[in-house]
């Protein structure tokens, strides 16, 4: 073998390796996801036996008694005549190998439900002999132990009557009985059914959660970007954990900027090769406006959009962001800023553009920085006529006029029309998609959707790394 041939043995070694230990990591992944469900699983499972073991339960008592068998033979002997008793082991076995076949005739159980005085035995009857004895036991078995010990009484009182016609006179001395049985054979064993079902609950649970693993078809690395959605990774931002507000003190703002130290920390480097990479496309086809968009609502669109905005606006460059999501807007909360008239309002003629748009000054950001924002405003139920308008286009040229790159955060592509409505202002398209989130079905009915409008999508961005 060749060393070319053992360095690339060599990598095929180490990617299923990978691959390996990505499935399990994604499996313990969906399992905490799921822990809800598992728990759920594992209740019903645990109530479900618990239920089935109560109403199916039937005590079983049995009452035995143990015999010796003596069989009694005439014996002539000089002149004398009489009889003589003798301890038969034969006869025991003969007496327990017979007695299937008394039963399966009924003559027993007629005789023995006769002298109880019902009309049927309800009980099981079966005989055993000890090997190499002559002990016999009788047993019988029945749901209720009173009645299980008088039908033994009324076996071993006709049983002898009814087997002298096979094996010859017996006689038959007790050893030994049970009396009425004062516990049942089959103990009320709930709690240990409920055990194997919530076992069993938490099982399923668990497989659950690795077909989903195996067969729910996901983005979660940077090569699944380009071989499902047919573009380029642009990059990936690690998760940004929000910490909510303090309850006590209302004036305390969650911002997931980048200009918030902590959060520069963890998405500089980040958003530098993503924003170089945006710079060098709108330098090589003279673009300069770009839709942000994804598939789903809460793989991080609007946290992307934001902190991409300030990252291009960090290296001078004069940057406009417009919240175009009207149903649900969040890049004030994003930035911080209370709720407040924006986008909708002006495209509703009810406020005027230069009373709603927001300057680093005001924003709290560096003075320095050429930034601009247009909040959405108040959420309403359908943005989309308002997007589509003349006054939202003469918005946006208005923004291309003074800025170099002009951000537009839409709603979800994969579940709204308003991405492709804007899609028509945009010279290109930034798709955000949460790793392991959205299924590669749904974010590519997405980019389907602003496919239609035939804008350019310049890549992907793998967030929650």
């Amino acid at each position: 073998m060749s060393d070319q041939e053992k360095v690339v043995k060599e990598k095929d070694q180490e990617q299923g390796l990978i691959d390996i230990t990505e499935l399990v990591v994604d499996y313990f992944r969906i399992f905490r996801r799921m822990w809800a469900w598992i728990l759920i699983l594992t209740i019903l499972g645990a109530a479900a036996f618990y239920v089935r073991a109560r109403i199916q339960y039937t005590p079983r008592y049995t009452a035995s008694a143990t015999f010796t068998i003596n069989i009694q033979r005439e014996q002539q002997n000089l002149g004398e005549t009489g009889t003589s008793t003798y301890f038969d082991n034969a006869t025991a076995e003969q007496m327990a190998k017979t007695f299937p076949y008394i039963l399966t005739s009924g003559v027993l159980k007629r005789k023995v439900a006769k002298d109880m005085g019902v009309n049927a035995v309800t009980g099981s009857i079966e005989a055993k002999v000890a090997e190499n004895t002559n002990l016999l036991t009788i047993s019988v078995t029945d749901r209720d132990a009173g009645m299980a010990y008088a039908t033994l009484q009324a076996v071993v009182e006709n049983y002898p009557e009814i087997s002298e016609v096979i094996v010859g006179k017996t006689n038959m001395e007790m050893l030994d009985e049970t009396g009425i049985p004062p516990e049942p054979d089959n103990p009320k064993a709930f709690a240990r059914n409920a055990e194997k079902g919530a076992v069993l609950g938490f099982l399923l649970g668990a497989l659950w959660s690795g077909i989903l693993v195996i067969t729910r078809r996901t983005i979660r690395k940077e090569e699944d970007v380009h071989r499902w959605m047919h573009t380029r990774c642009l990059g990936t931002l690690p998760e940004i954990k929000k910490k909510r507000r303090s309850k006590n003190n209302r004036s305390e703002q969650t911002r997931l900027v980048l200009t918030e130290p902590k959060i520069e920390e963890a998405l500089q480097e980040p958003l530098r090769i993503i924003r170089n990479k945006i710079e060098y496309h709108a330098h090589e086809y003279n673009r300069k406006t770009f839709l942000v968009s994804s598939a789903l609502a809460g793989e991080g669109k609007s946290t992307v959009a934001v902190n991409l905005a300030l990252s291009l606006a960090q290296t001078g460059q004069k940057v406009v962001l417009i919240d175009c999501d009207l149903r649900h807007p969040s890049d004030r909360q994003i930035l911080g800023l209370e709720s407040g008239v924006g986008l909708g309002e002006v495209l509703e003629r009810k406020a005027k553009l230069q009373d709603c748009l927001m300057w680093s000054k005001t924003l709290g950001l560096d003075k320095n920085m050429q930034f601009m924002f247009l909040p959405g405003g108040e959420s309403m139920d359908d943005g989309s006529e308002l997007l589509g308008s003349e006054r939202m286009k003469g918005i946006i040229r208005k923004m291309e006029e003074w800025a170099d790159y002009v951000i537009l955060d839409s709603a979800p592509a994969g579940l709204l029309t308003d991405a492709v409505v804007l899609a028509q202002y945009a010279d290109g398209a930034i798709f955000v998609v949460r790793k392991d989130f959205a299924r590669v079905d749904h974010i590519m009915d997405g980019m389907e959707h602003l496919a239609e409008s035939r804008i350019q999508i310049v890549g992907g961005i793998l967030n929650g790394v």
